[in-house]
């Protein structure tokens, strides 16, 4: 068989024609926080920006550069996107695949830690901030370790991938897609590559459903009221927009790892829902991005503002604001 054979036509369709909606959601959403002159959120829109550049990376990477292929029941992935047209290997391609979901959810992990801080008053003297900043740094140390880790151990990688492909032609001749460079096999717990990156792998999506749902729920309980009424609205509704985000992340992201992590363990035989874990892994981004510019009520003025869909407003939250003055947020 040709090794760049596509994915099936409806897969292709789906992914590629929702970048005709998805590409200018990210484009309008980054021109938006570029451009927005208000001190709502000065320093917080700066970890908005980084979570929408990785969205939209990892769409255009996922969709276009790897484009996956399935073949059940075998755990593995054969990648037929431009990268494998250039002549890289499926382990590499993997690899970042996996690494561009990690760092994902740092930025996410990120986000609820900026806002804990902004929200709560003096949160370093309270005790749970001690369980929540080792949560988050459990996040950054996997994240960074789990980088270094493929790189020094790459070359152990492919010969495992090697192995476990003439082992598994042998038994399986007719099954010439094995000898592609660019099909990577999952094997967990064969080797202590792939044991490492899973049991990280594993941890981290722990982590997250204990740190993301426990940040939202103690800020909302504890929000101090002792400032202006004005104020602790902009905190409930910034909170409130990002939880939206995460909301749409836990069950596009989330859902889909935990689909890939049962395939790993105990194999699969249905491709379409696997390929449909596929699809909403990859357009995550996309609904997160359109759910930031619709909830977050700064982003919504200016583009209304922008498209002339509704006058400018001059106040603490405006677009026109020229106020320049340090913010928490």
């Amino acid at each position: 068989m040709n090794c760049l054979d596509p994915a099936p036509d409806i897969y292709r369709t789906f992914t590629h024609s929702l970048q005709f909606i998805s590409v200018p959601t990210y484009l309008l959403a980054l021109i938006s926080l570029v451009f927005i002159k208000s001190n709502v959120f000065t320093t917080y829109r700066f970890f908005l920006i980084w979570h929408l550049l990785e969205n939209f990376s990892f769409e255009l990477y996922a969709g276009w550069l790897v484009e996956p292929v399935l073949h059940a029941p075998y755990t593995l992935v054969r990648t037929s996107g431009v990268l494998s047209k250039a002549g890289v290997g499926g382990l590499v391609q993997t690899l970042i695949l996996c690494l561009g979901i990690q760092y994902n959810a740092v930025s996410i992990s990120e986000m609820f830690w900026f806002r804990y801080k902004a929200s709560i008053i003096n949160y370093k003297e309270r005790g749970y901030t001690y369980f929540l900043r080792f949560l988050v740094n459990a996040t950054r140390f996997i994240s960074i370790f789990d980088m270094v880790f493929c790189t020094v151990t790459y070359d152990d990688g492919l010969q495992f991938q090697q192995k476990y492909k003439a082992d598994l032609l042998k038994l399986n001749p007719s099954d010439t897609f094995l000898t592609c460079d660019s099909v990577y096999i999952m094997v967990p717990f064969k080797d202590y590559v792939t044991t490492v990156f899973v049991v990280f792998w594993i941890i981290q999506s722990i982590v997250l459903f204990l740190s993301v749902p426990g940040i939202s729920i103690f800020v909302k309980f504890n929000l101090p009221k002792s400032g202006s009424e004005a104020t602790w609205k902009v905190q409930q509704h910034l909170m409130r927009s990002l939880i939206i985000q995460a909301s749409i992340h836990a069950i596009m992201l989330g859902i889909p790892n935990m689909m890939f992590v049962y395939a790993f363990l105990l194999g699969y035989k249905n491709e379409s829902i696997a390929y449909a874990a596929f699809f909403f892994l990859t357009t995550h981004g996309f609904a997160s991005s359109l759910a930031m510019i619709i909830f977050t009520k700064p982003l919504r003025q200016y583009l209304l503002v922008l498209f002339k869909l509704k006058k400018t407003v001059t106040s603490k939250t405006s677009i026109t604001s020229v106020n320049k003055r340090a913010s928490v947020f």
